[in-house]
Formats: structure tokens, sequence, C-alpha cells
């Protein structure tokens, strides 16, 4: 609890009891920087996911209130088997909040199934990647940047279904100056593009390639290879371009495929990663069926074996240079023993 605060401050602008149209509170499921979600239940028994914004900060500033709404606006007229459902938004004047009806995700997310079992089996990964990804493509083909895919907001339904959450941050490619200000960073560190850490204005879709695969990554590691980093330390790292260690150095039963598109996903030049979530999601599936060639890439043994297995297929042109410097140097040893042999005695 914050100082200076009661648990009914920490709770928001709704407590358990609380009536909402047709809906009984019944208790706070997490509170973030921009708004608390609550579990409501239905006059019929269904339960759903109450997002409500926080009042105060539609008061300091009015385009959190817009954005907010507006991704009421995008979720109520888009439907996707892995995008969690909108049914309800718009502002509670009485009261004064902003909020968003979804489902509700009973499943727990991502970072609650890694801290639960540690890595995940690799074909339960790729299928929660994979599926995330068409998710996105979906976003992405509406002008959707997500800019926040982390492990929280990947959720799972009653029946282990994943889908994305929390277009809170989310880019409208359109009109981007409507929803963040220049040079604000915007998203998580921990799980942003090397692009997205030194401007999260100017990002394409490709960005949210990059973070999912450090989701990817940490599902099959079991822990996020930028765990322990500060803000300072990844805004460096993104300059310098530095990529992340092979996935196989902590799990090295993910096969070489894997291992090569989960490289392409966090290539720290954004023109090297997939051009679409939908060739991430296809280059994913094919890597899990094994049905992907991957282009060679041989070690420094391998290359030192080749040096010297395939010296006589230099070019010609060398062997005859060495002939030559060879035989200009017995000739003029020879010249010189001539030479020397004429003297008089």
């Amino acid at each position: 609890m914050r100082e200076g605060t009661t648990a009914e401050d920490e709770l928001g602008p709704l407590k358990p009891g609380d009536r909402f149209g047709d809906c009984t509170v019944e208790r706070l499921l997490g509170k973030g920087s921009m708004a608390s979600v609550f579990l409501v239940r239905a006059s019929d028994g269904a339960q759903y996911a109450l997002k409500v914004m926080d009042p105060e900060l539609a008061k300091k500033d009015p385009t959190y209130r817009e954005r907010f709404l507006r991704e009421a606006e995008f979720a109520m007229n888009i439907r996707h088997r892995n995008l969690i459902s909108v049914h309800d938004a718009g502002e509670e004047s009485e009261r004064g909040f902003c909020y968003i009806l979804m489902d509700y995700m009973p499943g727990g997310t991502v970072k609650d199934l890694v801290r639960k079992r540690g890595a995940l089996p690799i074909a339960q990964a790729i299928q929660i990647a994979t599926q995330v990804a068409v998710a996105m493509e979906v976003a992405h083909i509406h002008g959707i940047i997500h800019r926040d895919i982390k492990p929280d907001n990947i959720m799972f339904d009653a029946d282990g279904v994943p889908k994305l959450a929390d277009l809170g941050v989310a880019r409208f490619a359109a009109d981007a100056h409507l929803n963040t200000q220049k040079g604000m960073i915007v998203g998580t560190p921990a799980y942003m593009a090397p692009e997205q850490m030194i401007d999260s204005h100017h990002i394409d879709e490709r960005a949210d390639i990059y973070s999912l695969g450090l989701v990817l990554y940490e599902m099959l590691a079991g822990k996020s290879p930028n765990v322990g980093s500060t803000v300072m330390g990844l805004i460096a790292k993104s300059i310098k371009g530095e990529p992340l260690p092979d996935v196989r150095t902590m799990r090295p039963e993910v096969s070489a495929s894997v291992a090569y598109v989960l490289s392409l996903m966090l290539a720290p030049k954004v023109e090297q990663r997939p051009h679409t979530s939908r060739a991430a999601a296809d280059l994913l599936t094919r890597a899990a069926a094994g049905s992907l060639l991957i282009p060679e890439t041989p070690t420094k043994a391998d290359a030192a074996l080749h040096e010297r297995e395939s010296w006589w297929k230099r070019p010609i042109s060398i062997i005859l240079l060495v002939i030559t410097s060879l035989f200009v140097g017995f000739l003029a040893a020879w010249c010189i023993c001539l030479a020397q042999n004429a003297r008089p005695d």
C-alpha cells in the first residue's frame, strides 16, 4: 500500500459489493499505473473483468482518457480467438470514470505460468507464441502497434487458450501523435525492441515481433534474457545493437531451426526480422514441425577445417604467383652462382 493511502483508496473508484449496471463488484484483480481491474458478476452468474481508469489521470491529462476509450473502441469492433473480447465501454458520469467490460481470464498469465513451472515444454511455448503472433497480426492489419507485449499481457481463458490483452498503450499508426509524446518511452523496458527503447514514437509492427521473441525466449529458458538489467543498461545495449545469447545456452534441447527463428525475431536490426507477425507465426510453425531449412552458418572450427582441406581450390592466379615467385628466386640464385664462378682467381 502506498504511503498516505487507505485500503479503500487502493481499490480505486469501486469496492467489493458495489453495483455497476447489471453487475456486482466481487474483488480487485489487479491495479496498474493507469487503471484497476475488478472481477464482477452479472445477474445471470456470468463473470467479467471490469477495467476502470484512474479518474485522477483524466483530470491531469485528457489524452489518457482518449487513449483508454480508443482501446475500447478498437476492441469492441474486432473479434478474434486470441484477443480478449470487450462487451461494453464508456464513461460512468455519476462516479466520473471510464471503463471497459471484458472477458474474465481465470487461467492467469504467461508470467504466472513461468513463475510456477519454470521453462515450459518447447511445443507449448511455441504454440502460445504462434497464437499470440496471429492475434498481433489482426491488430497490425487494423493499424495498431501494441507496444507492450509481455508475459503479463498474455492471459489464458478457462480452456487454456492464450489471449492478448491490454491495448492501452497501443499506437494507432495513422495518428500516433494522439497517443504518445515525443521522446517518451512507452512500454515495459525489459520487453522492448532496441528501436523502441530509443524512440517509442517511430516504430512499426516489427517492434511487437521483437517483444514477442523475448516472451518466447523466457518461456523456453525459464527466465528473461534481460533479467536484472537496468533501464540505462538496456538503452546502452540498444544503441550498441548487441544480439542476445543463443537460447540453446539456456535450453540445449531447443532445435536449431527454432533457435534460428527466435534469432530472427530478436534481430537487433529491424530489417532483419520477419516483416509481419503472420510470417513469424509461419516460421515458428515450420520450425516446430522440422520442415524449415535454415542457412548454414559454419563455426570457426568448421571454417578452419575447410581452409585446410580446400587449399588447392584457391584461384589459379594465386597458384601461378607462387610458382612464378619460386622460379624467379631460383633464377636469381643461379645467376649469382654463375657470376661467382666466372670471377678470375
